[in-house]
């Protein structure tokens, strides 16, 4: 069942999201014809009023693009919300509450579908930035710099490599669920059902702030100081590995009892 969950809610996403992916895309590929332009200064030397006006507008376009990239990763956040409340706690939700499925699939497949678009977003966006620079990639010395920050930072790769994969990779349904969560806090609120759910994260996120800073000066892992910058890294990888599974679990948990036992559709 949980199959049939997933092919329906991809069909009610995607409508959202591919005219997001494609203009992404196209903007990727302006950005590439542009930046390919301006890397080709010795075929405009008879025109270099038309070479300036181009690269300036390279530069600016940059820019705008630069801003539109972070507005994908803001909006598939928010196409994710929208779709959650629209089709479990508004008017909706009576139809998807009626489906003979626990709710705990209806959690998972918003949570694996979020999950699915964000990967497809990085992907997109990986691509974009191969395209920018196919054919120039020996130009640019990726290794040295990769070896310099590691350098700086003292840290063993393998380790810190691992300890960021795991925690992207939790964070795939870390961060739905934890919107999710705060929906159905927010959804007990009969009148101010979204501002229930905004004060709801807002509350969320000050509480792990403090928390995390209280964990990590007790335990003395955030003591840089006191502790070498591997044991400092290390250590807050860890801590923070464990802190979200805990808050993934805890967070589908809340929803999952919420929605069971205190729905409240509109």
């Amino acid at each position: 069942m949980l199959g049939k969950l997933l092919k329906k809610d991809l069909k009610s996403t995607y409508r959202l999201f591919i005219p997001l992916l494609c203009g992404y895309g196209v903007a990727s590929v302006l950005g590439k014809i542009l930046f390919e332009i301006v890397l080709s200064q010795e075929q405009f030397a008879d025109n270099n009023g038309f070479f300036n006006g181009i690269t300036i507008f390279t530069f600016l376009y940059m820019g705008l693009f630069i801003i539109y990239l972070v507005a994908c990763y803001l909006m598939t956040s928010v196409f994710v919300i929208y779709d959650f409340y629209k089709t479990m706690v508004s008017d909706h939700g009576y139809l998807t509450h009626t489906l003979p499925v626990k709710t705990s699939s209806l959690i998972w497949s918003k949570t694996l579908i979020s999950a699915f678009w964000h990967i497809v977003m990085n992907l997109i966006v990986g691509l974009s930035v191969l395209l920018l620079f196919t054919g120039h990639l020996r130009q640019i010395p990726v290794m040295n710099i990769l070896e310099y920050i590691l350098d700086s930072m003292d840290l063993m790769f393998k380790n810190y490599t691992f300890y960021t994969g795991l925690n992207a990779f939790i964070n795939l349904f870390n961060e739905p669920l934890l919107f999710f969560a705060c929906i159905a806090v927010g959804q007990l609120w009969k009148n101010h059902r979204v501002l229930g759910a905004i004060l709801t994260y807002i509350g969320v996120h000050v509480f792990t702030q403090i928390l995390s800073t209280v964990v990590l000066v007790v335990s003395g892992t955030g003591n840089i100081y006191f502790n070498s910058s591997e044991f400092f890294y290390t250590g807050y990888m860890i801590y923070a590995t464990m802190f979200s599974i805990l808050s993934t679990v805890v967070c589908f948990l809340i929803t999952n009892y919420i929605l069971s036992r205190k729905l409240n559709l509109e």
